[in-house]
């Protein structure tokens, strides 16, 4: 069998991303890397690396969800409480329900799962169903 164990996600900012990573998501900062240009977190299964961008690479464009570049789910004890950091963060929400993907009401939280965008417009799926995705125990 082969496990996930690792992510990485390139950033236009290094501590912006981490700010969100930690301080959203909830993930734990590890530390740095040997050169200083990333970091590790970790859900305590996972480790995820955030690299910084050299400035002249940082030109990639945010696409509509559905042709992002990356786009990854997290599971979540508590939805209300991710929604209320997502807010006051000022986080771009982008749909209702990762599966059918309706149009969201940022006033009124869904009751099961919404997708969001990092700080570099990577999508974000955030539910609190453990059996969202198939094969998956949580």
């Amino acid at each position: 069998m082969t496990i996930l164990r690792h992510l990485a996600l390139r950033c236009r900012d290094l501590e912006r991303s981490r700010k969100f990573y930690e301080d959203v998501i909830g993930w734990s900062f590890v530390g740095f890397r040997p050169r200083g240009v990333a970091l590790d977190l970790s859900d305590g299964v996972n480790n995820i690396t955030l690299i910084q961008q050299p400035p002249e690479d940082c030109d990639r464009p945010v696409l509509e969800e559905g042709r992002e570049y990356v786009h990854f789910g997290v599971i979540v004890d508590d939805l209300d409480a991710i929604w209320q950091r997502l807010h006051a963060w000022g986080a771009t929400l982008s749909k209702e329900n990762v599966k059918e993907r309706n149009p969201i009401d940022p006033t009124v939280r869904p009751p099961v799962s919404f997708k969001v965008l990092d700080p570099d417009g990577n999508v974000v799926d955030i539910t609190c169903n453990r059996e969202e995705w198939r094969g998956v125990t949580a």
